[in-house]
């Protein structure tokens, strides 16, 4: 039985509790990132402290439990997260957004996954990652077999939103969305073999006969018009926010605040380094004070960049005012830009400490988490800049331009 929106409302937090207690998870997490990156997974302990914390609420609605902030709440949250552990950032950041996902689905979908008001964790796995993957339609549910890579914590989630072109009664084909229980997932524990994000276990899982009660499904086309059927439950503004402007900043949010960890990191070693030919503190070294003074300010600007765009968008959707090409892109090529500045920020710190990069520990796991999460594929500036190019001279955007 639900609960109602006002009794939820009674037990929703203020942002900055929610921050603080980000902030209080440092230490812990800061112990918890070797094993992370050893195990190849967040643990249990860290993702019970994640939900206790509410963490997983911040962008569910109310009308299912959670808090109904805006993702700039989320990220502020992740930010802090980022300080202690990049692998849990990236867990974060990502499965914090995507209870909005899970409620873009019709209501009784969305009374199974979010069941009593209780949060979830939902995994996404939408980006073309399917491989082998058959589908066919048996009454009402879809019959689903296949492999599914870059499960980001599908150790510690419940459910996965899986994007699969299915057939459709008149014999097509159609893209549509998926829900589906992690308990019905095997999970190839030996795939996740990585240079950096180790600790995200984002393994290869798998699915066989696999039965999804229409319920479950969605199309693709309805959730990038903004007509998902969820919607006749959820009237907030997030709901009417391009699905790929807010998924490009989950990614962008993880991506900042890994680089605000490194950063972090850079001043309490410089703080006690002489470097090798010289005999005199690092901090005493005007060189190196301006790089940390350049890095820190590009690494903040990226991340209020990444704060502005996230803000804009709700107060935008607020207004009913519609999402036009030229800012759909905009908000694309924002999400790429705020990788690049944070990442050639990052870089130069991890130049300036020289061989103190070498010894396994913190900075060079930041270091490789950063370099991985930047290779996904929507932070690419180029062809993210391009499409935002086209609007700018009116040039007809490419009939799959994912915005």
């Amino acid at each position: 039985m639900r609960k109602s929106m006002q009794e939820n409302a009674m037990h929703i937090p203020t942002p900055e509790s929610l921050i603080k207690q980000a902030r209080d998870l440092i230490p812990l997490l800061k112990e918890a990132g070797p094993k992370h990156d050893q195990e190849k997974r967040v643990s249990d302990d860290v993702a019970a402290r994640l939900r206790k914390a509410g963490f997983f609420r911040i962008c569910q609605s109310v009308e299912n439990g959670g808090y109904g902030m805006r993702p700039s709440v989320l990220w502020r949250v992740s930010r802090e997260i980022g300080r202690g552990d990049s692998a849990t950032a990236w867990l974060l950041s990502l499965t914090g957004l995507h209870p909005w996902m899970a409620e873009m689905f019709p209501v009784r979908a969305q009374d199974e996954v979010f069941a009593g008001g209780k949060d979830a964790v939902v995994l996404a796995l939408t980006g073309n990652v399917g491989r082998g993957v058959q589908a066919r339609l048996d009454g009402n549910h879809y019959i689903l077999d296949g492999k599914w890579a870059y499960a980001s914590g599908v150790d510690v989630g419940d459910w996965a939103s899986i994007l699969a072109e299915v057939p459709t009664a008149e014999g097509d084909k159609e893209l549509r969305l998926l829900l589906v229980p992690i308990s019905s997932f095997r999970i190839d524990h030996d795939s996740w073999n990585v240079f950096g994000m180790k600790g995200t276990g984002s393994k290869d899982v798998y699915l066989t006969n696999e039965r999804v009660p229409g319920y479950r499904t969605a199309k693709w086309i309805d959730i990038q018009n903004n007509q998902a059927p969820g919607l006749e439950r959820q009237k907030g503004p997030m709901f009417r926010i391009p699905h790929t402007s807010l998924f490009v900043m989950s990614v962008t949010a993880a991506i900042t605040a890994v680089a605000t960890g490194l950063l972090d990191v850079y001043i309490e070693t410089v703080k006690q380094r002489r470097p090798a030919g010289i005999n005199t503190p690092q901090v005493e070294d005007r060189f190196s004070l301006a790089e940390l003074g350049k890095a820190a300010a590009k690494i903040e600007g990226a991340f209020n960049l990444l704060i502005h765009d996230v803000d804009e968008m709700w107060d935008h959707a607020a207004a009913g005012l519609s999402f036009t090409p030229g800012l759909r892109t905009r908000y694309r090529t924002d999400g790429a830009l705020i990788c690049d500045i944070a990442l050639h920020a990052a870089d130069d710190l991890v130049r300036n400490l020289g061989g103190s990069i070498m010894p396994i520990g913190p900075l060079e796991r930041y270091f490789r988490e950063l370099h991985s999460m930047a290779s996904h594929f929507l932070m690419q500036i180029t062809p993210s800049a391009e499409l935002y190019g086209r609007t700018l001279l009116d040039i007809p955007l490419p009939a799959n331009a994912r915005i």
